[in-house]
């Protein structure tokens, strides 16, 4: 139980903390802005090199690679169906239905769970949802919000995208060997060493910018809730299916994968989604913003109570 407390409370204080920091006046709005900037450009792109840097790769992993953006490409789908039945739907709703805040959020939660040591395992699951976000989800999102967007543009986006250059730069050197040399170099040793500790700044500077960003009143809540209930309860019964019948049955991975699955699909959706909204679609930033803060608390809430019901 002290080691259940241990993992979990800094995750509430740390969200608090964001929140008190905003009421207080201490973070702004716009300093909220620039540490989300610090987080894509520089700590989530040393996490996830670090992770793929040194994970031990299996043959059964691949299959965890093609089933996630498999299964997002499914939901997108689903979500058209889900826009027509649930009253308050936007255009933007089939968009909240997909994808999952893997980089801001469940890096975060997984780390301050699970520990450092097992963050190559969330990345392993997570490397076919970053390709989904940065081919499908986003070329889609910006098609439906701002007209065309041309294949130039779209592999532009995506090679520039410090996230995926990271994933390719620790995929590429592992596949080489080439980690233990640059781990015995003093000059590699020594970026070796920055990467990780800017991959210790994770979980408190996620965790305070997600409590920073928490502004539900009691009509944002009345209007979110009917989809969130609907995605969140959908997303909970697939991850304990493909737990038990795919990682466990069929592949047979180790208990830290059904882990990083079920912090992955428990999540909200991508928090990138009001961004490439036009500013004249107020309604639907509305509609999207009292979407993630509610379904973020929702998922936060989630993953402690799966902590302390699987430790």
């Amino acid at each position: 139980m002290g080691h259940i407390v241990a993992s979990v409370l800094p995750i509430i204080l740390l969200i608090g903390l964001g929140w008190v920091l905003r009421v207080t006046r201490v973070l702004s709005a716009d300093g909220a802005d620039v540490l989300k900037k610090l987080v894509v450009s520089v700590i989530l792109p040393a996490v996830l090199f670090n992770a793929f840097l040194s994970i031990t790769f299996q043959t059964e992993y691949l299959a965890i690679i093609v089933l996630v953006p498999v299964l997002c490409v499914a939901l997108l789908g689903l979500g058209y169906g889900v826009r027509r039945l649930l009253p308050g739907s936007t255009p933007i709703t089939p968009f909240l239905f997909t994808g999952f805040e893997f980089g801001m959020l469940g890096l975060a939660l997984f780390t301050a769970g699970y520990g450092i040591a097992n963050v190559p395992i969330a990345g392993m699951v997570g490397l076919g949802h970053e390709f989904f976000i940065w081919f499908v989800f986003v070329t889609v999102l910006r098609r439906a919000t701002s007209g065309a967007v041309s294949a130039g543009e779209t592999l532009r986006s995506f090679v520039t995208s410090p996230v995926i250059i990271a994933i390719l730069a620790g995929l590429l050197l592992n596949v080489l060997g080439l980690g233990p040399w640059i781990a015995s170099n003093p000059v590699g040793g020594a970026v070796l060493v920055t990467t990780q500790y800017l991959s210790a700044m994770i979980v408190p500077v996620i965790l305070i910018v997600v409590g920073h960003g928490m502004r539900l009143n009691a009509a944002g809540v009345r209007q979110a809730a009917p989809f969130v209930a609907v995605r969140f309860l959908l997303m909970l019964a697939l991850a304990f299916v493909i737990n038990l019948l795919v990682v466990r049955q069929l592949l047979g991975l180790p208990l830290m994968v059904e882990h990083a699955i079920f912090t992955l699909l428990i999540l909200p959706p991508p928090f990138i989604v009001p961004i490439f909204l036009p500013a004249d679609r107020r309604d639907d930033m509305v509609y999207a913003n009292n979407v993630l803060s509610l379904h973020t608390v929702v998922s936060v809430v989630a993953f402690i109570v799966y902590y302390v019901a699987t430790t």
